[in-house]
């Protein structure tokens, strides 16, 4: 990483960083012998950690004052997800040190500032205004390597993280792997982390059959052996309540905050990962988790905008209050997980195109600006976006981060479409609720996409819809209003638009792996400019 250049510009701040060093080893040699079993806030790692942090302040000391950016207020904000940082690069399931203290410096720089648990909470609950480029920071687990190493790192930006803790792995006596009481004492008492949920000891297998085969602690119905059969679904559901309700107790009493928030282990799309006997249990599991919790905290699965959105009432017949309602958070926060090769600039180019974009809005695929593959295959790169089918799938479909929020617009693309359909799509809320402009060969149809279920509007035969290497093709929203357009020109209305939302693109083909379409160029416009090529 490159040094700020402040950082060397005298001969006493070299001496100062070798003292530092110098006192740091000292202080690991004279101590490392030290380890009192009730006090481990005493033992040589978090002695280090406490140097490390010192020096750190010392040499990021340019960066801890910046100002903000923006004095915007967030429209809504990125969650993102670690479990340990490490020093091995071969460890896939996880950020090293050296990656994670570039993707902070690069946020730090970028005017990124991090916030608290309970901030977040009332954010998403409409009940604070937080900053433009404000995130939330999340660790699972509570294991010492997701503490140690990232404390220092949070002491010297004025970064805030929050940690998700297994009660029953932090009760492991002398535990090397996990942050014991004492341990999340400390941490919380640096005024640095929050704690939430992780489940009381639902994160380690369990047998789920008569072999012995393990299964998921909150998607599986468990085998109880001395009774050579398998629970029933209500004690499935029992023993699920009482982890989720033992551990949420048992974090407040022990440390004395209020618990709102459960990430699930082992968390997806659904919930929980690698149920096998029982296809109700993810649900079920969720369920019970509301019940008891404000949140529930999962990763991104590509079918989401990534930022988390607050949480509004619709109102009836209101398109913007409708809007803001079907992207509101209702108890699932999608956080985006971190991967273990992402840098500093891959991490922020990810936040940076997850901000609300403004119109009027160009894209020429010289980068990827956001755009996300909700299915299929996306190649973006080289002034080219490319949208296929994978060979078990009919159908592709992508759209573009940041535009949740666009209302009133037209979206204008030129396409190379070859065969098969295409989908000019607007008002996206999801990859399953959206409207669209449907095109074929010498037809256009409307379409209403609500959860999954799809309706059809209006429909009309439109000879002059062609396959062609230039289609010019889009569809103008505006009031209750979808309009589709070819070659810029009206042909076809529909007056039961019910939302606003962002844009996407989307093929189709009846037979696999053949949709496809290659896309030059967009642009979307206010709809008051639209109206009119440029």
């Amino acid at each position: 990483m490159r040094a700020h250049p402040y950082v060397f510009r005298s001969t006493s701040y070299f001496k100062m960083v070798f003292l530092l060093i110098s006192g740091a080893l000292l202080a690991v040699i004279v101590i490392g012998s030290i380890y009192v079993e009730n006090e481990p806030a005493l033992s040589p790692r978090a002695i280090f950690a406490d140097v490390r942090g010192a020096y750190l302040s010392a040499i990021w000391s340019p960066y801890q004052n910046l100002a903000v950016a923006s004095t915007a207020n967030a429209k809504a904000i990125p969650v993102l997800t670690y479990h340990r940082l490490v020093r091995d690069v071969n460890d896939v399931a996880n950020v090293t040190v050296a990656n994670f203290q570039d993707q902070m410096l690069a946020l730090k720089k970028a005017g990124w500032q991090s916030v608290s648990l309970q901030e977040f909470e009332e954010f998403i609950e409409g009940r604070r205004t937080l900053p433009e480029k404000s995130f939330l920071l999340t660790f699972d687990d509570a294991a010492k390597d997701s503490f140690y190493p990232v404390d220092p790192i949070l002491k010297a930006l004025g970064f805030h993280a929050t940690n998700f803790v297994i009660v029953a792995s932090s009760e492991i006596p002398r535990s090397t792997y996990y942050l014991v009481p004492k341990e999340i004492e400390r941490m919380i008492a640096s005024g640095r982390w929050s704690i939430g949920s992780h489940s009381f000891d639902g994160h380690r297998p369990y047998p789920a059959d008569p072999a012995g085969q393990t299964g998921v602690y909150f998607a599986d119905r468990l085998w109880l052996s001395e009774q050579s059969r398998l629970e029933t679904v209500s004690e499935f559901s029992a023993r699920v309540r009482q982890d989720l309700a033992a551990a949420k107790k048992d974090l407040e009493t022990t440390y004395n905050v209020p618990i709102r928030s459960f990430a699930f282990p082992l968390g997806n799309e659904t919930g929980v990962n690698g149920a096998n006997n029982f296809p109700e249990g993810a649900s079920t599991t969720e369920a019970i988790a509301r019940s008891l919790y404000k949140f529930g905290f999962l990763q991104l699965n590509n079918q989401h905008f990534t930022f988390a959105f607050p949480t509004r009432e619709a109102l009836p017949g209101d398109i913007a209050s409708m809007t803001a309602h079907l992207l509101g958070t209702d108890f699932i926060v999608r956080r985006i997980h971190v991967d273990h090769d992402w840098d500093g600039e891959r991490l922020l180019s990810i936040m940076e195109n997850g901000r609300m974009k403004t119109l009027p809005y160009e894209d020429d695929f010289s980068e990827n600006r956001g755009w996300i593959p909700a299915w299929g295959a996306l190649s973006i790169g080289r002034n080219n976006f490319e949208l296929k089918a994978t060979d078990s799938h009919s159908s592709a479909s992508a759209f573009l981060d940041g535009s949740a929020l666009w209302d009133d617009y037209g979206f204008d693309l030129t396409a190379n479409w070859q065969s098969g359909h295409i989908f000019a799509l607007a008002d996206v809320i999801d990859s399953s609720t959206y409207d669209a402009c449907v095109y074929s060969r010498g037809e256009v149809r409307i379409q209403s996409t609500v959860r999954g279920q799809t309706r059809t509007l209006v429909a009309k035969k439109v000879p002059a819809i062609a396959y062609s290497d230039s289609a010019r093709l889009g569809i103008r929203v505006h009031g209750a209003t979808i309009e589709c357009t070819w070659d810029y020109a009206s042909v076809l209305e529909s007056y039961e638009r019910k939302h606003a939302g962002g844009v996407g693109v989307q093929v189709w083909n009846e037979t696999l792996g053949v949709a496809e379409a290659q896309v030059s160029s967009v642009i979307v416009r206010p709809y008051f400019a639209s109206n009119t090529p440029s």
